[in-house]
């Protein structure tokens, strides 16, 4: 077998994916995106709708957390 380059470990695959995982948390602002349940559609488009409105809903309470003083135009 061939290698080309050498591959450093210095720590364990584990520590950097919840470090990944802790960051997008943070990034995202909240736990989940949607409610969690279990939920019936009579489409596939429905279920779209419903799920980009869930999503923007979730963007909208994320952003009035932000002061509109704290951004200068």
């Amino acid at each position: 077998m061939r290698s080309v380059g050498r591959r450093r470990l210095d720590g364990s695959a584990l520590d950097d994916q919840g470090r990944l995982a802790r960051t997008a948390a943070l990034m995202r602002g909240t736990a989940a995106l949607v409610p969690r349940g279990v939920y019936r559609f009579t489409s596939f488009e429905e279920a779209d709708r419903w799920m980009n409105e869930m999503i923007l809903r979730t963007r909208e309470r994320r952003n009035l957390k932000t002061s509109s003083a704290s951004a200068e135009p």
